[in-house]
């Protein structure tokens, strides 16, 4: 399978123009969407070191997941807000019959919600031996040489709470940009493009699982995504992604085919070759 990945990789490189024969193919960033149910999930990974965005819900075996694809380690996590569909998977992360992964960092934004799980996941991860952190808008890092993260949302003045506390996260080579947006709502993201009037992303993770209540069209026209992806459970009692959602990123994006989903197709992964493109590799 891998074999095949990689020749596949080197055909299309090559039919491009990119590669020659005696050429190696460039660095890239593989990113996992994983399937967690109702809930957010995403997998970095590098060169052997892996990061995580959100760790979905409790009770969905994290742990065993991450040790089916080789994580030993994570570099960081990062949570983008209180929520236990998106930071509850921490709980269980000893849970697994496989051992958890080392945690280095565990950093988190500002939301002023879920006191609780908050409380009860950073206890964990000090117990756990990582490096506990704020982080705030403007703060940046790199994974790798030729990735860059930074943070855009929420600022450090006022009190964020719920789904428009969800931490926004923008990764970046220099060329083509990846934008991660939790659960953020029209309100945040009115206010982030105020903030960012010139914000854009080839690769997006729509908002609060294709909810009614985010991706507003203003919003999706300024981003002007190529590929989109809906982390969402199969059968879920909210109706997400709705219809509304969907039609504005069909328009958006010009190709419904461009708009992926883990309820209809599983764990998902793309992989980023360093200024040169983002492809959808499909189910892993």
């Amino acid at each position: 399978m891998v074999f095949l990945l990689l020749l596949a990789w080197g055909t299309i490189l090559a039919s491009c123009g990119q590669l020659t024969e005696n050429e190696s193919p460039p660095p890239s960033l593989k990113m996992h969407v994983l399937n967690v149910g109702q809930g957010l999930a995403i997998l970095f990974e590098h060169e052997g070191h892996f990061a995580l965005f959100d760790a979905g819900p409790d009770s969905i075996g994290l742990a065993d997941t991450l040790y089916a694809r080789g994580v030993k380690k994570l570099d960081w996590v990062l949570v983008s807000h209180w929520h236990r569909d998106h930071a509850g998977g921490l709980l269980d992360l000893s849970a697994g019959k496989n051992p958890r992964p080392e945690i280095e960092a565990l950093l988190y934004g500002s939301d002023t919600a879920g006191v609780w799980l908050r409380d009860s996941v950073l206890s964990l991860a000090k117990k756990w031996g990582a490096l506990v952190r704020l982080v705030e808008r403007s703060e940046t890092w790199d994974f790798g040489e030729n990735w860059h993260f930074r943070i855009l949302w929420p600022p450090s003045y006022g009190r964020w709470g719920e789904n428009n506390a969800s931490t926004v996260l923008q990764v970046d080579d220099g060329v083509l940009s990846a934008l991660f947006t939790g659960d953020l709502e029209k309100e945040g993201e009115a206010k982030l493009l105020s903030l960012a009037p010139t914000l854009h992303a080839d690769f997006l993770q729509v908002g609060h699982h294709g909810s009614s209540q985010s991706s507003t069209l203003p919003f999706l026209a300024q981003i002007e995504p190529t590929n989109a992806v809906i982390s969402v459970g199969k059968d879920n009692p909210y109706g997400h992604p709705t219809y509304s959602t969907l039609r504005k990123l069909t328009l958006i994006l010009g190709d419904s085919t461009r708009i992926s989903r883990t309820d209809t197709q599983g764990s998902l992964f793309w992989e980023w070759a360093f200024q040169i493109g983002i492809w959808n590799r499909g189910v892993f």
